[in-house]
């Protein structure tokens, strides 16, 4: 018998998804929550739109697990993959600032992954590939948006 078709071994691995992704999510919103306020004074449009990106990206995470039941689940398998790709952007672009404090987060998401491709006896490497590609355009977004011409004025310090 296949560790995997035992019925506690699929709880387990169904309970761990639900676990992971909340951790995920609720670092995610507590990390956003609080460099927010920090920067109250000068927040908009960046790294707020970054900020919001950020919780929605937990958000999201969460709602996969909730989507992700045998048979119609197999989109929302790869969902958590494409959270922890965005936020492997965020944890490299941002390294001296928010990035450490979501790479627990991504592994997080990544763990709730792997523990659904698992328990629904999924190949890893096309999931491993939407990562890298979620965090490639993720990367290009950020710079994009860098490198456009922001319609507000810089600030101006005292």
């Amino acid at each position: 018998m296949n560790a995997t078709s035992n019925p506690n071994r699929q709880k387990v691995l169904r309970l761990l998804e639900w676990v992971l992704a909340y951790f995920g999510a609720a670092v995610c919103l507590a990390v956003v929550t609080l460099f927010a306020n920090q920067q109250l004074d000068d927040l908009w449009p960046l790294p707020g739109l970054y900020f919001i990106e950020i919780a929605l990206l937990g958000l999201l995470g969460v709602a996969s697990r909730a989507g992700d039941t045998k048979p119609v689940g197999a989109a929302w398998g790869a969902v958590p993959w494409g959270v922890g790709g965005a936020l492997l952007s965020f944890v490299i672009l941002a390294g001296f600032t928010i990035g450490p404090f979501l790479f627990p987060a991504m592994l997080a998401f990544w763990l709730a992954g792997s523990a659904a491709d698992l328990r629904q006896k999924r190949g890893l490497a096309r999931h491993l590939g939407l990562a890298a590609i979620a965090a490639l355009l993720q990367g290009a977004r950020i710079f994009a948006f860098l490198l456009l011409p922001t319609p507000f004025p810089a600030r101006q310090l005292p």
